[in-house]
């Protein structure tokens, strides 16, 4: 959970390194609710735009930043967009459907009749041929085309599954689409996501670094500050990974889409892989979809489920995510509890701190990766009890969770647009600092908040990352360590 806002709170926050993202819904929409999942550890709320209004997202909006003001928390607030629209049409009732069964998917909605289904995927009968499989919500129903009339109707068989219903995904195994990675819909909601200042917005079947670049220059011409993550859910975005990783300022790992588009045996190796990527060009990693899947309907996790969270967190992730768990599930609040529990547990592991490796000589900003490496490797090897960074852009609050101290990381900026955002990085807890009077007066500053807060006492050696001088908002270009009078 992110630090407090302010100097004025006595109270010390307890946290987890790893982050916990909670997706909202109705089974959170209680006020009460949502102030419980915060104290439970939630650091970043997740609005997926596939389901629900503005009128309903605001809803979760106002609230959450209501509570932030009310506990002293600096939880942000993340919109997934919903991307092309690949679905079933929506239906009065499901299909019931049999393996051996025919059915037509058609984009024409009026007047079908079972064994038509409608579909909300304009170029379905482009983008399939003969032969082809055709998936509906994450694989349950299989089927395969017969024909296609190459404008509005195709006729299948099922081969497994035994409904069909209304509003569920669908794709396409193997085969590339033709629709383009943001719909009307989505940037009708990017002018939304920007009005509300939200913290993060994910990029939903990115495809290509273009897709990334694209999103950020229309926040530019905003002046929003809003972080893009890309969801990495399509074979095209693996082929292209160092890149998609490269341009963006984060990454989710949509194992429930990616896992139906490529054999689902190759998921957990992908997995390993994007984690790793992102570790060395220093971008946080999110792991998401079916984490505590069985916690919709049940009390505790399964065993499987916890090897997986605690298996996220021992490859380097940087949050893991609930989704419908706390977005429709009945034991919301145990579920982050239980997510909280396994991420402790798993944070006792030696091996997940201070990663191998080293700046690379050749980036651009080679001299500030240098001072933040080195901070880091002081800062454990002390050992300090707390690594200071202070920021404007976000850039040190990344370098420090980069390579994972085994002390607390600590971000003052006065920058209130970066403050929720940083929150999902690995490790960092966020405060408001905006008095830059000279750096040894900002340094004694920061040690007396800390000390107020319970974090620090006498005698505690405490590393601060900064630059100098503090007014010029530089980069990184300075290292000091310092002991608690």
């Amino acid at each position: 959970m992110s630090g407090p806002t302010g100097t004025g709170m006595t109270q010390k926050l307890t946290y987890n390194r790893t982050k916990i993202i909670a997706t909202v819904g109705p089974a959170c929409e209680n006020p009460a609710i949502l102030q419980e999942l915060i104290l439970a550890g939630v650091d970043i709320f997740r609005l997926n735009l596939s389901h629900g209004d503005w009128e309903k997202h605001r809803y979760f909006i106002r609230e959450i930043r209501r509570l932030n003001l009310s506990l002293r928390t600096r939880v942000g607030i993340l919109a997934d967009l919903q991307g092309p629209k690949m679905r079933i049409g929506k239906m009065t009732e499901a299909l019931p459907v049999r393996p051996g069964d025919r059915v037509i998917f058609s984009t024409q909605v009026k007047d079908l009749r079972p064994p038509s289904v409608p579909v909300e995927y304009e170029t379905l009968a482009k983008d399939v041929q003969p032969g082809d499989t055709v998936l509906v919500e994450d694989g349950r129903v299989q089927l395969r085309v017969l024909r296609t009339d190459g404008v509005g109707e195709v006729e299948l068989e099922v081969v497994a599954g035994d409904r069909i219903a209304g509003r569920k995904g669908i794709n396409l195994p193997g085969r590339p689409i033709s629709l383009p990675t943001l719909s009307e819909k989505d940037w009708a909601d990017l002018h939304e996501i920007v009005r509300e200042a939200l913290d993060w917005v994910a990029l939903s079947f990115v495809r290509k670094v273009e897709d990334i670049l694209d999103v950020k220059a229309f926040l530019r011409r905003f002046g929003a500050s809003i972080r893009v993550m890309a969801k990495i859910e399509r074979p095209e975005a693996l082929e292209n990974i160092e890149a998609i990783v490269a341009a963006s300022d984060g990454v989710m790992i949509a194992r429930g889409d990616l896992g139906v588009e490529i054999p689902i045996e190759e998921v957990p190796f992908w997995q390993k892989n994007i984690i790793e990527t992102c570790a060395r060009i220093g971008k946080p990693a999110v792991v998401a979809t079916q984490m505590l899947e069985s916690m919709i309907q049940n009390s505790t996790p399964t065993r499987a489920e916890v090897g997986d969270v605690a298996n996220a967190v021992l490859d380097g992730a940087d949050a893991v995510m609930l989704s419908g768990e706390t977005s429709m599930g009945a034991f919301p609040v145990k579920a982050v509890e239980y997510m909280q529990r396994i991420l402790r547990k798993a944070e006792q592991d030696p091996r997940i701190y201070e990663r191998s490796g080293r700046p690379a000589p050749d980036s651009p900003t080679f001299e500030s990766d240098a001072v933040c490496w080195t901070a880091c490797a002081l800062a454990s090897a002390l050992p300090a009890k707390v690594l200071v960074g202070l920021t404007y852009s976000g850039y040190t609050a990344y370098e420090l969770a980069r390579w994972r101290p085994s002390t607390d990381i600590f971000i003052f900026t006065s920058n209130p647009r970066i403050l929720n955002s940083l929150g999902l990085l690995w490790g960092v807890r966020t405060f408001y600092y905006r008095n830059h009077d000279g750096t040894y007066e900002t340094i004694q500053d920061v040690l007396h908040i800390l000390r107020d807060l319970g974090y620090v006492e006498k005698g505690d050696r405490v590393v601060f990352a900064v630059s100098m001088p503090l007014r010029a908002r530089r980069r990184t270009n300075t290292l000091h360590i310092t002991t608690v009078e």
